[in-house]
């Protein structure tokens, strides 16, 4: 008998870089389960959940499980409708739930959608239509998602885990899918119109470079003493306390969403410059999200001052600042992170220079990545270099417009046509 797993965890990577949230909630959900006296024999470890995407069948594994899993929960996010298999998977299993519907017109909720991270806008119709969110796990889960509660928020999280675990239970128990083992994802079309319906041409995004320079908590920048801000990873930065996104980078990734574009995340490193310039080589706007104060010590402080030194007209860098951080009130601070970057001050929160702004508050980050990213755009498309046509035949001649002259009158004089004065010639020495 194949192995049937209780749920398959349909989610986007680039919510979570190193699938830190993720694999959290993933096994609290098991763990949840278990405490309602479920049998999750079947269930994978999370490590395996992320193995899925390794290896040359990693789609054809990746269809069977969706083809097998008695219910899917899906973690819902702006990057969840941008990812390409994320949409096919929701649709492979979306098309179980119809087929059983027309078997037993019985509609089966098992199609389970999870607030993870929130749109600033409305969801799309397909995840709108359906009923995700339940009275008893709070407003907080609907404004900041479960993401965001599961790291500023634990009681509201435990709440909402709670209502996700009951609704897995009440369709894997009740309700049995028609399995599907040879489920093909290549086939399945995702439902969402940012990637279902538009061509390859359509699809040119463009695409934002994120750079992260930050600390960590286990060893916390020189002078810093407020660990709540950092994470296992300079990708766990969260500078607003407490954070409405569970990282600086997730939130960043939010608004370049709603720029319409895609963009990627890596920490800053000494090849800065040279990954600027293949940004730049790409037609990529890039912008640095820069710990103010990390960027005064190591590993940072040398890969940034050669960013100062050198020339960068697409990139941008954004210092966020946490008005209830006393300690990054110090003007000290300050004038250290000026000799990081002593010719970018020059144009620092220039109205008219938007690439370099600091003292960002969590009011203004948001208007103030967008305006970033558009003037790293637009620098870019200044100096793109245009792409020329094939060459082809040549075209043939216009052809040549003959108006006649008027005739003369019957009873005009002939005259001759006039010539040049005498002695008018040209003088060729």
């Amino acid at each position: 008998m194949s192995r049937e797993p209780y749920f398959f965890l349909s989610y986007a990577r680039r919510d979570d870089p190193e699938d830190a949230f993720v694999s959290r909630f993933y096994e609290d959900l098991v763990n949840e389960l278990r405490r309602l006296e479920v049998d999750c024999s079947g269930q994978m470890s999370f490590l395996d959940v992320q193995r899925l995407s390794l290896g040359d069948d990693w789609e054809r594994r990746l269809g069977r499980e969706v083809g097998r899993c008695r219910a899917l929960v899906a973690l819902c996010s702006p990057a969840y409708t941008h990812s390409l298999y994320c949409g096919k998977e929701w649709a492979a299993f979306r098309s179980r739930v119809d087929h059983y519907r027309a078997q037993t017109t019985i509609d089966v909720p098992a199609l389970i959608p999870v607030v993870w991270t929130p749109p600033r806008g409305a969801w799309p119709e397909e995840i709108a239509r359906l009923h995700y969110a339940e009275p008893e796990m709070g407003t907080g889960y609907l404004e900041h998602g479960l993401m965001g509660l599961l790291r500023t928020d634990p009681r509201a999280y435990r709440r909402a885990l709670k209502v996700i675990a009951e609704r897995v239970q009440h369709v894997a128990e009740l309700f049995r899918l028609p399995v599907v083992d040879d489920l093909d994802l290549a086939t399945v079309r995702s439902p969402f119109p940012d990637l279902s319906t538009a061509t390859s041409a359509e699809r040119s995004t463009p695409h934002v470079r994120l750079f992260v320079a930050a600390g960590v908590s286990e060893s916390l920048p020189v002078g810093r003493r407020r660990p709540e801000y950092y994470g296992r990873s300079p990708l766990d930065w969260a500078p607003y306390h407490p954070p409405a996104v569970p990282t600086l980078a997730n939130r960043a990734q939010r608004v370049i969403l709603d720029e319409d574009c895609v963009s990627s995340v890596e920490v800053v490193g000494r090849d800065l410059g040279e990954r600027l310039d293949e940004a730049m080589g790409n037609n990529q706007p890039s912008v640095l999200l820069v710990d103010a104060w990390a960027a005064c010590g190591d590993p940072y402080r040398e890969a940034l001052s050669a960013y100062d030194r050198q020339n960068h007209p697409h990139a941008g860098v954004l210092v966020p600042c946490d008005e209830a951080d006393d300690e990054s009130e110090a003007e000290e601070l300050w004038a250290e992170l000026h000799e990081v970057f002593p010719r970018n001050w020059l144009r620092r929160n220039d109205l008219y220079d938007r690439l370099f702004q600091i003292r960002v508050d969590r009011r203004h980050f948001d208007a103030q990545l967008a305006v970033m990213v558009t003037v790293a755009q637009s620098r870019l498309m200044k100096k793109a270099q245009p792409r020329r046509l094939p060459a082809g035949p040549l075209a043939p001649p216009m052809p040549g417009l003959m108006v006649p002259a008027p005739l003369p009158p019957a009873d005009a004089e002939r005259h001759d046509p006039p010539g040049p004065a005498e002695g008018s010639g040209h003088d060729d020495d």
